[in-house]
C-alpha cells in the first residue's frame, strides 16, 4: 500500500468515527428536547447498511475502533504525517476506548462528547501543521467522499422509511436534522430536510457541500501533476447534478429514487477511485453492477 493509501484511510476512518458520535448526539438531544428517538433511529438502523446509524449501546464501541483504525493506517503513513498528528490519533484512539470501556460505556452523550472532541483536536492539528500539497488533499477527499456517501446513505434510509410508514416520515427526516446539529427552534420543516442536505453547499455535512470540497481537492491534485481528469470531470459531473433543478424536483416527488440516484453518483466516484490511493467503503453500496457506477443498494 502506498502512503496515500494510508492518509486516505486515516481521514476516512477520522470521518466514520465522527459519523458515529453525530448519531449519538443527535439521540442524546433529542431527549434533552423531549423527544423519544428510539423509534426514529431504529427504523433507520433497519432501513440503511449496517454500521450507518449503530445501536443503542454500540455507538461508542463502534466509533472506537474507527479512531483505532484511523491510529494503526497513521502509524504506517512512513512519515507522510506529522508526527504531532500521529500521536494525537494514538491518543484519540486511547480515549474513545477508554470512554466505551467505561462506566459509561452506554452514555451515549459522553461518548459523542469524547469522539468529537478527539476528531476535532486532530484535524485541527493537521490543518495547522501539514503542507498544503498532494497529501493534504488526499486528507481532504478521504474526509468529504466518505461524509458525501454517509450522508447520502442516511437520508435514502429515512426516504425509505417515510415511504413505507407515512406517519414516521416527520420523525426520520428530523432525525437526520439533529444528526448535523439542528435543535431546539433550529429544527427545519420536516419535508425541507431534504432538500437542505442533499443541496445545500452552505451546510458543511450536506451531500453538496462534500462534492465541492472532494471537486475542489481532486482540482488540487491535478495543478499539482498528481489527479485524474477522468475523476476530475465525473466530480464536476455530479456536484452539477446536485444544483439541478430536476434533482430538487424529484427529492419532493419521488426522494427514494432521487437519494438513490444520488448515491449512486456518489459510489461512482468510490468506484473510480482516489488518485494516488484507491476507494474507500461507501455505505449503500453493495457489489459494482456491470454498468461501472451502478451501484446495489439494501433491499426497501
Amino acid at each position: 500500500m502506498t502512503s496515500f493509501t494510508h492518509v486516505h484511510e486515516v481521514a476516512a476512518a477520522l470521518e466514520r468515527a465522527d459519523a458515529s458520535a453525530r448519531v449519538l448526539g443527535a439521540r442524546a438531544r433529542a431527549a434533552r428536547d423531549g423527544v423519544d428517538p428510539a423509534a426514529a433511529f431504529s427504523a433507520l438502523a433497519s432501513a440503511g447498511p449496517e454500521g450507518l446509524v449503530p445501536a443503542v449501546g454500540t455507538g461508542g464501541a463502534l466509533a472506537a475502533r474507527h479512531l483505532e483504525q484511523a491510529a494503526l493506517a497513521a502509524a504506517a503513513t512512513g512519515g507522510a504525517l506529522p508526527t504531532d498528528v500521529v500521536e494525537a490519533l494514538a491518543h484519540a484512539a486511547g480515549a474513545s476506548r477508554a470512554q466505551a470501556g467505561g462506566a459509561n460505556a452506554l452514555d451515549p452523550a459522553g461518548a459523542a462528547q469524547v469522539v468529537r472532541r478527539e476528531v476535532a483536536a486532530v484535524r485541527g492539528l493537521a490543518a495547522h501543521s501539514m503542507r498544503r500539497d498532494e497529501t493534504w488533499e488526499v486528507m481532504r477527499l478521504g474526509t468529504f467522499l466518505p461524509r458525501a456517501a454517509w450522508m447520502s446513505a442516511l437520508l435514502l434510509s429515512c426516504a425509505r422509511v417515510a415511504a413505507s410508514s407515512p406517519e414516521s416520515a416527520d420523525a426520520v427526516w428530523l432525525a437526520a436534522a439533529r444528526v448535523v446539529g439542528a435543535q431546539g427552534d433550529d429544527l427545519p420543516v420536516p419535508g425541507d430536510v431534504p432538500l437542505l442536505l442533499v443541496t445545500d453547499s452552505r451546510a458543511p455535512i450536506s451531500v453538496a457541500y462534500s462534492v465541492e470540497e472532494v471537486t475542489s481537492a481532486l482540482f488540487a491534485l491535478s495543478r499539482q501533476d498528481a489527479g485524474d481528469s477522468a475523476l476530475l470531470a465525473l466530480s464536476r459531473a455530479t456536484a452539477a447534478r446536485l444544483s439541478n433543478p430536476s434533482l430538487r424536483d424529484l427529492l419532493t416527488t419521488d426522494a427514494v429514487l432521487a437519494m438513490s440516484e444520488v448515491l449512486n453518483a456518489i459510489g461512482a466516484l468510490a468506484m473510480v477511485g482516489v488518485p494516488g490511493a484507491g476507494s474507500g467503503p461507501v455505505h449503500g453500496r453493495r457489489r459494482p453492477d456491470t454498468v461501472a457506477g451502478v451501484l446495489h443498494h439494501p433491499p426497501s
